[in-house]
């Protein structure tokens, strides 16, 4: 089963963080077995193609492991395309995907989780999202390691857009992430929608044969 890992967030709420990534190597009718769809979630699913679709289906497929349920819970969507359970139970949850790679989070506060496979195209596309602070932080690392930091901060911005779950943010200046530590691959800081502080965390995990290599961020409302 390409579960990569599910994990436990290191911060301390009544139940803990819990998020996890799937590697996708399963056909849509794997997935159309294991999740009984209610008629909206049938709807939504319509309107995708292709491996879209088996992204949408594995991803809420990994939430409900997630869960530990046997019954799943489904799932709706708000006004602005933010999922949450239709019969809301106080749990909170986030969707992701890259690439062939899904991620999910299930949190008892609000929060946010992005994944992405790393793209050299992502250079271009930093001055986009970065601000100049955050442009001057990069800055103190090697080219190499920068590259990777650049697909830290889109991660980590895209987990504070969910986590907001209002539309009309500007990346470089709403969303704003504070200096860290990236001595291990992974790290944790504070994250800034406006005045309202999140708990980030975020990791490169080490490369393995056959999966794209990728960073994950995962935010907590504080």
């Amino acid at each position: 089963m390409p579960l990569l890992f599910r994990r436990h967030l290191p911060v301390v709420y009544r139940q803990p963080p819990l998020f996890g990534v799937w590697h996708i190597v399963e056909e849509e009718d794997f997935f159309r077995q294991q999740l009984h769809l209610t008629a909206a979630e049938e709807a939504d699913l319509r309107r995708y193609k292709g491996f879209r679709r088996i992204e949408w289906l594995a991803v809420r497929y990994l939430l409900h492991l997630l869960t530990g349920n046997g019954e799943r819970w489904a799932l709706d969507k708000d006004a602005f395309a933010k999922p949450f359970f239709s019969n809301y139970n106080g749990l909170h949850c986030s969707l992701s995907h890259s690439k062939g790679l899904v991620g999910a989070l299930l949190a008892d506060v609000p929060g946010g989780c992005d994944l992405q496979v790393l793209t050299e195209k992502m250079p271009r596309l930093a001055p986009r999202f970065l601000h100049q602070e955050e442009v001057a932080f990069l800055q103190t690392f090697t080219a190499e390691v920068q590259f990777d930091l650049q697909h830290v901060f889109w991660t980590a911005k895209e987990s504070l857009y969910k986590a907001y779950g209002l539309k009309a943010l500007d990346f470089r200046q709403h969303l704003r992430i504070e200096p860290f530590d990236w001595s291990a691959g992974s790290g944790e800081t504070t994250g800034w929608v406006g005045k309202q502080p999140y708990q980030l965390h975020f990791e490169k995990p080490v490369p393995r044969l056959a999966i794209p290599t990728f960073v994950w961020a995962v935010c907590l409302k504080g």
